[in-house]
C-alpha cells in the first residue's frame, strides 16, 4: 500500500512507540499524549488510508487482504531502521497491535491495546456500514458516528469534542472507509490468539458502547491477561477523552 502519511518526532536515539489510530479518525488523536512520550520515546504514528494526510485507496483496487495494513507499516520500521518498538492503538489500531503480536512478536517491545477486540461487530453490520456510507455519505452520516465514539460525560465537558470530529470524519475518503469496514468485517483473530511473550496492556472505556468493557474482558482471556483498566466515564478514544487517565498507566507500563 502507497502514499501512507508517517509522522515522526522525537530523537532517533530513544526507543521506538508506534500509535495506530480508530477508523474514521486520524494520527491528531495522540496529540494529547505525544508530547509526554516524547521525554522518553521517538514517536512515529500514521494515518490510515484515505484519512488524514493519506492517500485515498483506489476505487478500482481488490478488497484489502488481511494484512493489507500491518504490512506497510514493517516496511516503514525497517526502512527507518527500527529493528523494534512499543506499540499502541485503538479500535482498528488495536487490531493491527493483535496482528503485531501474532505475526511479527520478535519486533514488539510492548503492546498496549485500547478499546479493541479480536473481532469487532460483525461482518453483517460492517458491510451494512459501507453500503451506507457509499449511498449516504460521510459528511451526512458523521454526526451520529461521532456521538457513538464519546461518553456523555466527555461531550459535556469537552464542548467543541464532538463538532471538531465531526468535520474531521467528514473529510475521510468514502471509498477507504468503505473498505476499512469491510476488512474489519473479515477480521476475526480469536483462534490465532494466545499468551504472549510480549508484555501486553489492556485499557478500555467503562462507558464504549463499540468495544465494550465485556469484548475486552474476552480479549483479555484469549491474552489470558488478568487485568483489563477500565477508565470511567470515557467512551471509545480515551487518548481524546481523558489522556489525563491515560498517560500515567503508559508511563507506568513501558517505564524504559
Amino acid at each position: 500500500m502507497k502514499n501512507l502519511f508517517f509522522t515522526l518526532e522525537g530523537d532517533s536515539s530513544k526507543p521506538a512507540i508506534v500509535l495506530g489510530h480508530p477508523l474514521g479518525m486520524n494520527s491528531q488523536v495522540w496529540d494529547g499524549i505525544v508530547p509526554e512520550l516524547l521525554e522518553k520515546f521517538r514517536v512515529i504514528r500514521w494515518d490510515l488510508p484515505g484519512h488524514g494526510l493519506s492517500a485515498a485507496l483506489d476505487p478500482n483496487s481488490s478488497p484489502l487482504t488481511a494484512n493489507a495494513l500491518v504490512d506497510p507499516l514493517i516496511e516503514k520500521c525497517d526502512e527507518l531502521g527500527i529493528k523494534q518498538f512499543h506499540y499502541m492503538g485503538t479500535s482498528i489500531g488495536g487490531v493491527i497491535g493483535q496482528q503485531l503480536l501474532i505475526q511479527h512478536s520478535d519486533r514488539l517491545l510492548s503492546a498496549t491495546l485500547t478499546n479493541t477486540g479480536a473481532k469487532i461487530g460483525t461482518k453483517d453490520a460492517w458491510l451494512t456500514r459501507q453500503q451506507d456510507v457509499m449511498s449516504l455519505g460521510l459528511e451526512t452520516m458523521a454526526a451520529t458516528l461521532v456521538m457513538r465514539w464519546f461518553s456523555e460525560h466527555s461531550i459535556h465537558f469537552h464542548t467543541t469534542l464532538a463538532s471538531h470530529w465531526q468535520m474531521q470524519l467528514a473529510k475521510v475518503d468514502d471509498h477507504s472507509y468503505g473498505a476499512l469496514c469491510a476488512w474489519l468485517g473479515n477480521i476475526d483473530l480469536s483462534a490465532s490468539l494466545t499468551t504472549s511473550a510480549v508484555p501486553v496492556q489492556l485499557i478500555c472505556g467503562e462507558k464504549d458502547v463499540a468495544t465494550t468493557p465485556e469484548l475486552m474482558q474476552s480479549l483479555a482471556s484469549l491474552l489470558q491477561i488478568n487485568t483489563v483498566a477500565v477508565l470511567p466515564n470515557v467512551g471509545h478514544v480515551p487518548s481524546v477523552e481523558a489522556p489525563e487517565q491515560l498517560v500515567p498507566l503508559l508511563k507506568t507500563f513501558l517505564n524504559p
